[in-house]
């Protein structure tokens, strides 16, 4: 145990003790009832220090440090450090039952000027593929891997991973050089600074060409992987399939890759390469798939899935790959799922399907043409904005959209690093989003959180129909990243153990664990009871059990509620935001309402 995980157990022992209901520890898991955990795994936790400069990363081409950079570099989490939050209990104590995490294999090794090159920027958050077929040693090995896997499977968390079938990690200068492609002019690399603090990227101009390097960069990934605007490679294009999403390499679905990308084999070898080969000769002929380079990182993705036992897959941009891709991707991975779970003797046990969820920039609530492809839900970037709805709009209008149609599902956040921190705002100097939690000493700043606003978008968002995701920090008040650089970057800072907000995090388990208890907070009908305060109802059948609950918001002192709805007098109830019991009498039950406003309703079994 580190000593920052040991200080924020202490801490979270100090405060008033949450009571999850038991009846959690026996509601089936549902997909339609997911808490998901949306993390990146380097900006989490640091288990161990030994994998911190894995590759020479944070080292130029000489072995010289450079100035760590809290933004764009890799900072120090991994699998040994997720694991130990996980058998902590950390996330069981907020309701969750998901973990999504970065994608764990390697990611390239060096790095691009980011931003308008103001910082050096690593594929710290596993959206730089290099090579599919290992982890990034920075996160850790394989057997950490699995026993993080384990754990979380332990715990009875299901483990997603963010994925993306339409790019690939970018050309780095430590990656040219130590696997021979690309169009470095000179050795003049290893020791280069630039000549100002924003000019990381002038490294394009003085030190690679793509003059007359066609068969350089032929020894990438080759042409008929990926198109890039280099030489001797299809250039990206403007329609949504053809075009470089997010500036990386595009995939190829549209001709057949006649062999492996040169540097992959360099990196190999020869025994290595001949084993991938047949695996791969192996998967072809079995599904009768095209030999697209598309149809090689579905292979590999689903590896890790028969291999590890992933539970789902979060799919990036499938706007910017063909509805037949995402369905060989969605059809593979079920199969290696249920592969896994013959080879643990599952098979036929009774347990979640593999979930496949899309992340479409901009879409809501609505049932779009993405659905046919074989998704289960779609991230819904659209919460935060229905949140200026009036309350019990915005609850009715989601449980009647997506509790009521078994083909239609969404997944709702408040923050992402595409749209933002929710509820950050002010400055600050010192920031901790450094490796070890402390002052960024570089004169930084990052945005403040406001912890009334967290706390009642934390309920609306808890409270809320259909799955929920959780962006890591949301509950602890994590601020921004420094100031100067990129804003989306600032979403990714470190995860502030060091400072976190005690009575926020509080507030999050509390509804969390009530909200895992009972399937009626995000699968059953609801319907308003009163508005002042606002009391509401919701309840769902399960085989021959019914289980119901009533919520009332923006209560004062001590209230009555109307409970004869539901519950029969004489029933003992319990609020399980203060753990206060009440017995109904007259059709009415009466609690001291927190000063939250919050009173949780449950029958006490």
């Amino acid at each position: 145990m580190t000593l920052s995980r040991l200080a924020v157990l202490c801490a979270l022992l100090l405060l008033p003790t949450v009571r999850v209901s038991a009846q959690a520890e026996t509601v089936p898991f549902s997909w339609d009832q997911a808490t998901i955990y949306h993390l990146i795994t380097d900006r989490f936790s640091n288990g161990t220090r030994d994998n911190d400069s894995a590759y020479g990363r944070g080292l130029d081409g000489n072995g010289s440090p450079y100035d760590v950079d809290s933004t764009g570099h890799f900072l120090g989490g991994d699998f040994q450090g997720l694991k130990g939050w996980v058998e902590d209990g950390y996330f069981s104590d907020l309701g969750v039952n998901a973990l999504l995490i970065s994608a764990p294999f390697e990611q390239v090794h060096g790095w691009i000027g980011g931003g308008f090159g103001e910082f050096q920027r690593y594929g710290y958050d596993g959206s730089w593929p290099l090579d599919y077929t290992e982890t990034d040693l920075a996160y850790g090995t394989k057997l950490e891997f699995e026993a993080l896997m384990g754990a979380a499977h332990a715990a009875g968390l299901k483990v997603l991973i963010d994925v993306n079938i339409n790019g690939v990690g970018l050309a780095t200068l430590n990656d040219m050089a130590a696997f021979d492609f690309g169009g470095i002019t000179s050795d003049e690399w290893r020791g280069w600074r630039p000549a100002s603090k924003s000019g990381w990227q002038s490294y394009n101009d003085r030190l690679v060409t793509i003059t007359d390097s066609t068969e350089s960069w032929s020894k990438w990934w080759g042409p008929e992987w990926i198109r890039a605007d280099v030489p001797g490679y299809e250039p990206c294009g403007e329609p949504v399939q053809t075009h470089c999403a997010d500036q990386l390499p595009d995939l190829r679905e549209d001709v057949v890759a006649t062999k492996l990308p040169s540097f992959l084999k360099l990196k190999w070898g020869d025994e290595k390469t001949t084993v991938e080969s047949a695996d791969l000769d192996a998967f072809f002929k079995r599904t009768g798939y095209q030999r697209s380079a598309t149809n090689h990182i579905i292979k590999w993705l689903t590896d890790w899935v028969r291999s590890y036992g992933i539970d789902g897959f979060v799919l990036n941009h499938p706007e910017s790959v063909s509805p037949e891709s995402i369905q060989r991707l969605k059809e593979q991975a079920t199969r290696a799922l249920a592969d896994w779970k013959a080879a643990q003797g599952m098979e036929g046990a009774p347990d979640a399907p593999f979930w496949f969820a899309g992340n479409v920039s901009d879409h809501g609530l609505e049932k779009s043409e993405f659905f046919k492809s074989g998704f289960d839900s779609i991230f819904n970037y659209g919460f935060t904005g229905d949140l200026q709805k009036p309350i019990d709009l915005q609850f009715a209008t989601y449980a009647e959209s997506i509790n009521k149609d078994a083909s239609f599902h969404v997944s709702s956040f408040l923050s992402s690093s595409a749209t933002g921190l929710y509820g950050r705002s002010g400055l600050q100097n010192g920031d901790s989003d450094l490796p070890n939690g402390g002052p960024d000493l570089t004169g930084g700043g990052s945005g403040l959180p406001n912890g009334q606003d967290l706390k009642d978008a934390a309920t609306r968002l808890l409270l809320s129909p259909g799955a929920v995701v959780i962006y890591y920090g949301d509950e602890s008040g994590r601020p921004l990243g420094r100031l100067g650089v990129d804003e989306l970057e600032r979403t990714k800072s470190n995860m502030n153990w060091a400072h976190f907000d005690e009575d926020l995090v509080r507030h999050w388990q509390k509804i969390g664990s009530f909200r895992a208890a009972h399937p009626a907070v995000a699968r059953g009908g609801h319907d308003k009871l009163s508005d002042a305060p606002y009391t509401f109802y919701r309840g769902v059948r399960q085989g021959l059990d019914t289980d119901e609950v009533i919520v009332v918001m923006g209560a004062n002192g001590k209230t009555r509620v109307n409970v004869s709805i539901v519950w029969p007098d004489d029933t003992v109830l319990r609020d399980a935001y203060t753990g206060n019991v009440a017995i109904v009498s007259f059709g009415q039950a009466t609690f001291t309402a927190d000063a939250s406003g919050l009173i949780l309703i449950e029958e006490v079994r």
